[in-house]
């Protein structure tokens, strides 16, 4: 670097007006531009970071669960989190008000699976999250719902297993524009359930069986919440679920 600094300073000392002199101070300051923004990247990028069980995360990254583990939930309380589960298993320690996963007030969280959260209160707990993933998670045998989305928005939940949670598989609470695609919900008490209030959403190609009820909208005549080629047995209201 110091180098390039060096060679550039004296160009433009120079006292030449020639062309060729006038190339080669172009030149270096592109290469300078580009020497300076590659620096940039590699600072801002720093490797990955394992987290466990109780972890909390503060700070905008790429981290990873480190192996299986028991006990508390993990907090994002940062935007532009990404969190791979990679094929582990956070148990937790059977307590209402523990969540396995809890992002809160932050926005471009995506969790990653292939993963297995169970015996949480929520399995994953999202409030007042925009623009954010879950994908490929098994969320199963927690004692609430196994994904909670309240007061979010623009939130994409794809290919996720969410299985014999005591109350809902997903539950959708005061929350717009979200995209839940593709999931299984198997042996909840209510297979996926869109609260009074919550508008904008889109409920497609999920499969819910052998739920109580498999899927319900509180909003008279679904509001404009949209579902579209679901596999279920059971659903409230009837006229506007499919």
């Amino acid at each position: 670097m110091r180098k390039i600094f060096m060679q550039f300073a004296s160009l433009l000392t120079s006292g030449s007006r020639g062309r060729h002199i006038m190339f080669k101070r172009v030149s270096l300051g592109i290469l300078l531009a580009g020497v300076l923004s590659a620096t940039a990247g590699v600072a801002q990028a720093g490797p990955p970071t394992g987290v466990t069980c109780g972890s909390l995360i503060e700070v905008p990254g790429q981290y990873f669960l480190i192996a299986d583990c028991t006990g508390q939930g993990i907090t994002i309380i940062a935007s532009n989190v990404h969190l791979k589960l990679e094929g582990h298993t956070m148990t937790g320690l059977g307590i209402l008000g523990l969540d396995g996963i809890f992002a809160v007030n932050v926005s471009h969280v995506h969790i990653q699976g292939p993963g297995t959260i169970t015996n949480y209160g929520n399995g994953i707990n999202f409030d007042g999250v925009t623009d954010s993933h879950v994908e490929q998670v098994s969320s199963t045998n927690n004692r609430r719902n196994g994904l909670r989305l309240n007061s979010t928005t623009d939130t994409h939940v794809n290919d996720n297993v969410f299985s014999m949670n005591t109350q809902e598989g997903v539950i959708v609470v005061l929350s717009s524009d979200n995209h839940v695609n593709n999931n299984r919900a198997i042996g909840n008490r209510y297979g996926i359930r869109v609260g009074d209030g919550s508008t904008g959403n889109k409920v497609n190609g999920n499969t819910a069986l052998g739920n109580s009820i498999d899927l319900v909208d509180e909003n008279p005549n679904c509001d404009n919440n949209k579902w579209n080629g679901n596999t279920f047995t059971t659903s409230f209201p009837p006229n506007c679920i499919r």
